[in-house]
């Protein structure tokens, strides 16, 4: 067990953390699709409706299944241009998605068809404008909000991905940290973020959440969503939940405490 650190010291290392396995992964952070599936939801400029579509379907599945889905349509109907998918018959949404292997493909059919309605009535066909020259972090998270089926969650994680890995320049307020099962572990096994321990146990986790959000915004106030990825990151590779976690391996080894960890750090588990 190391000894405790402050606060800063540990958010210094998850920002090298995360900076080393962006490096080490290239592409999008967390997302693996062949080079095709890639280039679609990376062209900002000729189908940036193809992000919006990626990030509304990343959910309850695995991200390589969400983050294909555009090039998954574009295959099955020939191009990807938005008036053809603005006119794409529910048929031929339910033939894609029921053939992706996505959890939620009969509620993903209903959400990605409203959506490019959504960006046809309101963005006149150009998802481009949702973080259009001079918006800050907030606007773009409220706009994506806008569409059926999102949440703060994928709101914040698209803003996040536009800054981090488009070099969107969104302005401030930057975007929240994106609140997932990984993240509120590692922040509390990092002694980032104190346990709620209280019999109240249907509204633990809400209120969980909201105080990591702000405790993000009180360690890294410029850009509280620059700790979303690290913190996953580690979280998905390391410091797992059900299963010892590989301490000896994790990049943050030397800051974390290591805290609410009671099985043994096995670096073979």
């Amino acid at each position: 067990m190391v000894r405790d650190l402050p606060a800063d010291d540990v958010v210094t290392c998850l920002k090298r953390c995360g900076a080393a396995s962006r490096e080490r992964n290239g592409g999008i952070s967390g997302i693996d699709v062949k080079p095709a599936a890639l280039a679609l939801v990376k062209d900002l400029d000729g189908h940036p409706h193809a992000f919006v579509l990626a990030c509304i379907a990343d959910r309850q599945t695995k991200a390589d299944i969400a983050w294909n889905l555009p090039h998954a349509i574009r295959e099955a109907v020939g191009d990807f241009e938005f008036d053809t998918l603005r006119q794409l018959q529910k048929s031929q949404w339910t033939s894609v998605l029921a053939s992706s292997g996505h959890r939620l493909a009969t509620e993903m059919e209903t959400r990605l068809h409203a959506a490019i309605q959504h960006i046809g009535v309101r963005y006149a066909g150009d998802a481009s404008r949702i973080w259009a020259d001079g918006s800050s972090g907030a606007a773009v998270v409220r706009r994506f909000l806008a569409f059926d089926g999102v949440g703060p969650k994928i709101a914040n994680m698209a803003a996040n991905i536009l800054i981090r890995d488009f070099d969107v320049p969104l302005g401030r307020p930057k975007p929240d940290i994106a609140v997932d099962t990984h993240v509120l572990r590692v922040f509390e096994r990092l002694g980032l973020l104190g346990r709620l321990e209280h019999s109240e146990l249907g509204s633990t986790k809400e209120k969980q959440q909201h105080r990591l959000q702000l405790r993000a915004r009180e360690l890294n106030p410029q850009w509280p969503g620059e700790l979303d990825w690290p913190v996953w990151f580690v979280g998905s590779t390391w410091c797992h939940a059900r299963r010892s976690p590989n301490c000896d391996q994790c990049d943050m080894r030397s800051v974390c405490p290591q805290d609410g960890v009671t099985s043994n750090p096995n670096s073979g588990s």
